[in-house]
């Protein structure tokens, strides 16, 4: 119970901080076009002396804003939405503690050039939307010198496990979108792109846990969308950011500093009818962590065996190049084209060096082995993206094509050495040598039309169709060296996998009055499989055609609370790199292996949700999977060896209740509590004997935010999550803090952070997998602790044009190819 108090402890060192202020007021209105309430729509308070912005709120659903805490004095308003026409109040006095409502604003259609608006407000870090949760990136601190897999770790309702694989309220099966698209990433590679993407290049991250038929169905547990940065400010304007940290890791009687860098560049210009935009991230990472695992092997009759004590030390460094440019040409007022194309690459050294050592049941020594591996990872990623969106009237009647290419080519090129330990612990002189190459290319074309139709009466029609071909080429070359040299080893593979997948859907919102809404949509996808090994001719092809229906139901009891009940059917497909049926190699003693027989698990997922006041929420879900993607262990007790594989050997259930609550205690600190209590159960067969694990988890966000003074702020945050079952693995509960500081300067043109992260070194990972025959137990820690500092400068003007809303058709393949999970 002791751990459990630091979960609270950001909260309650910021409760030490709170003074006694006076209550200030509060103002309120509604937002209308035609006598109905207009959505998201930006309302600025202002300073009647210099019209200084003092806060922005959004409209809810119902056209409703509300600004709180607001100190007496003389204020007007200002009202600014995409494809509306600017407008503003008269200048009004607020009095202390007065609860004044301003009534309703009647917006108008804006004619074919639509006004600019300029903001200088700051956003909170979390934003709790009506379809998402919003994370908003640069407005954390301590999100300095972070990369995306690190934001990711502590943002609401976000696990991940020791091998980067994110669950999303405790269910695996998540979605992974680069700016809309699918990376289409091995979940090994996923974590690795997401390792050495900075968090300064990032805008915001979009947590979506029932999409609707609009979105591709795969994803069992939900979408998060990583939104990299594109201003949409007027002329030449843009930032570049400067940063370096620094990771402490002991060992032994030594601490190791690892250097990092994060730099990133963004631009933009935007005139008449172009806008011209691009971002670029050189950046380079050094890093070390351990590795101990413990396996048991146990006898036919369920007695011990012997048992391998293996410590894995990782050593690497790496350096990687990320880039996107895009070109908008406004045709018309009603037609816009454009193009976006996007780099990455990867170039890395990881070294590990594993000691492995067996032992009997009576603890006495067997033999052991010492492993080196020498890597080069070269990693490569290009994406084009053409785009077309015709407007035919004001009334949101839009039609849009998307054409999608997106290449990965990754090489890996490794050098295992591996010698043998005697009984006395002596490490021999013949060295077993395995070297390898191994080539991944992964080609992939779609193409993406969405329509929508609003009618009268409050109602509004989507539909469209997608279509995609996927081809994936993969080679393992192994030789080992023997006493003529180095000859092919029978290990060596070459497959070939190809996908096609055909979709439609259709999906229609109704508002029958001010208190009920509703939502249903049909998405229907056809996939058509084939696999092939060259090296065996083995191969298989899959047809199959599935429906997916979605529905979501809305009930305003009054203007404070708000009843939602959403329904999905989902499905997962494997990702390609699990399909492949190669073996990569950590050590002699310890691999990986593909499975070319995956089948998509499919999920039913139901969601209640409460929200007060728009901002509080609560939500009770349950879920429902077939056929789960289960990573499991597989031992061979006489020859030592265990690897890790994907089958599709049980079901899974999730059901959860989470709460997500804004808090302003003063007009100088805010919190954002984010608390998840969830039961997951994995019921299935391994090996002809049953599999039955379960749990109860319990996991919190808390973050802090601190206003010293004009352009000064500070950050305190943590997580805590207790113990957990993901899929075979039972994880111990973990837990950190991380406090940030962020400084304008330069006349708001530049900013200053400072960030610490966990520490006090709170951060490891440890877990155990214990079923049928199988017993590891699992610690990992890395070099958690860090010092970071950046420095970012603003040029150009701060005059913000409409923005274009974009999202391309290749966001599911994207993340099979390694990105998703």
């Amino acid at each position: 119970m002791k751990k459990i108090a630091i979960l609270l402890v950001v909260w309650v060192m910021g409760m030490g901080l709170k003074a006694q202020s006076q209550t200030g007021g509060t103002i309120t209105g509604t937002v209308t076009h035609e006598e109905k309430g207009v959505e998201a729509i930006t309302v600025a308070l202002l300073q009647a002396k210099d019209s200084a912005v003092v806060k922005i709120e959004l409209s809810n659903h119902r056209g409703n804003f509300e600004f709180l805490n607001i100190k007496a004095g003389k204020y007007l308003l200002s009202f600014s939405g995409v494809g509306y026409q600017e407008k503003h109040t008269a200048v009004f006095d607020l009095n202390e503690g007065e609860a004044r409502h301003m009534g309703t604003m009647a917006l108008t259609v804006a004619g074919k050039e639509l006004k600019a608006v300029t903001v200088t407000a700051k956003r909170p870090v979390i934003e709790q939307k009506i379809d998402k949760l919003v994370v908003n990136v640069d407005a954390s601190p301590t999100n300095a010198g972070a990369t995306a897999m690190e934001v990711l770790e502590k943002s609401p309702g976000i696990i991940v496990n020791n091998d980067g694989g994110i669950s999303l309220k405790g269910k695996p099966g998540v979605i992974v979108m680069m700016d809309g698209k699918p990376t289409y990433l091995s979940a090994a590679d996923l974590a690795n792109l997401l390792k050495n993407t900075p968090a300064s290049a990032i805008e915001q991250i979009e947590i979506m846990t029932n999409p609707s038929s609009k979105y591709d169905a795969s994803g069992n547990s939900g979408i998060i969308n990583i939104k990299t940065k594109k201003s949409l400010k007027m002329g030449w304007n843009g930032s570049i950011t400067v940063g370096a940290s620094a990771g402490f890791f002991p060992q032994n009687s030594n601490v190791y500093v690892m250097p990092r860098s994060q730099n990133s560049i963004n631009f933009n210009y935007r005139k008449n009818k172009i806008n011209f935009f691009g971002n670029y991230n050189p950046n380079f990472n050094k890093g070390r962590n351990q590795l101990h695992l413990v396996r048991k092997f146990y006898n036919e009759d369920g007695s011990l065996n012997s048992y391998a004590d293996q410590y894995t030390t990782f050593k690497g460094r790496n350096n990687n190049h990320n880039v996107k440019l895009g070109l908008d040409y406004y045709i018309s007022s009603k037609d816009v084209v454009g193009v976006v194309v996007t780099g990455f690459g990867f170039f890395g050294r990881p070294e590990p060096l594993t000691v492995s050592d067996i032992y009997n049941a009576d603890g006495s020594y067997q033999s052991g082995l010492y492993s080196t591996a020498g890597n080069t990872l070269k990693f490569r990623n290009y994406t084009a993206n053409i785009n077309y969106k015709h407007s035919f009237d004001s009334t949101g009647k839009e039609l849009s094509v998307d054409l999608d290419y997106v290449q990965y080519d990754n090489v890996s090129d490794m050098l295992l050495n591996t010698d043998t330990k005697d009984k006395s612990g002596s490490v021999g002189n013949t060295p077993v040598q395995l070297k390898g190459h191994l080539p991944s290319n992964i080609h992939i074309y779609s193409f993406k039309s969405d329509y929508v139709h609003p009618f009268k009466n409050n109602m509004k029609m989507e539909t469209g169709i997608k279509t995609n071909y996927i081809k994936n080429d993969n080679l393992v070359d192994y030789t080992r060296l023997g006493n003529e040299g180095w000859v092919k080893d029978a290990r060596s593979n070459h497959f070939i996998y190809e996908e096609n997948i055909n979709a439609a859907y259709f999906n229609i919102n109704k508002k029958f009055s001010d208190k009920w809404s509703a939502q249903a949509g049909l998405r229907v996808e056809n996939t058509n499989t084939k696999g092939k090994q060259l090296t065996n001719d083995s191969s298989f092809t899959r047809h199959y055609t599935n429906l997916f229906p979605t529905a979501f139901v809305s009930y305003a009891a009054d203007k404070n609370n708000q009843l939602t009940v959403s329904y999905s059917r989902r499905l997962n497909r494997p990702n390609y790199e699990d399909l492949n049926p190669f073996t990569y190699f950590l050590d002699s003693l310890t691999y990986r292996k593909g499975n070319p027989y995956l089948l998509p698990q499919f999920s039913h997922n139901i969601e209640l949700g409460h929200t007060f006041k728009s901002k509080f929420i609560t939500s009770i879900n349950y879920s429902k999977t077939t056929d789960v993607i289960s990573e499991l262990l597989r031992q061979n007790t006489l020859e030592k060896t265990t690897f890790a594989t994907r089958e599709n050997i049980a079901g899974f259930r999730n059901i959860g209740l989470s709460v997500n609550a804004p808090f302003k205690w003063t007009p100088w600190w805010s919190t954002n509590v984010f608390a998840n209590v969830f039961n997951n159960r994995y019921k299935g067969e391994y090996n002809q004997q049953p599999i039955d694990l379960s749990n109860t988890a319990f996991m919190m966000n808390v973050s802090n935010t601190f206003t010293i003074s004009e352009g000064f702020t500070a950050e305190l945050s943590g997580f805590y999550r207790s113990k957990v079952v993901d899929q075979m693995l039972l994880m111990n509960e973990m837990y950190q803090m991380n406090i940030g500081f962020q400084k304008n300067i330069l006349k708001g043109k530049s900013t200053v952070r400072l960030n610490f992260r966990d520490p006090f070194g709170w951060q490891r990972f440890s877990a155990r997998s214990r079923y049928a025959d199988v017993d590891v137990s699992i610690q990992n820690r890395w070099d958690t602790r860090q010092v970071s500092a950046s420095f970012t400068y603003r040029f150009g003007k701060s005059t913000i044009a409409p923005s274009r809303k974009r999202s391309t058709g290749v966001s599911d393949e994207l993340n099979r190819a390694g990105q998703s999970n």
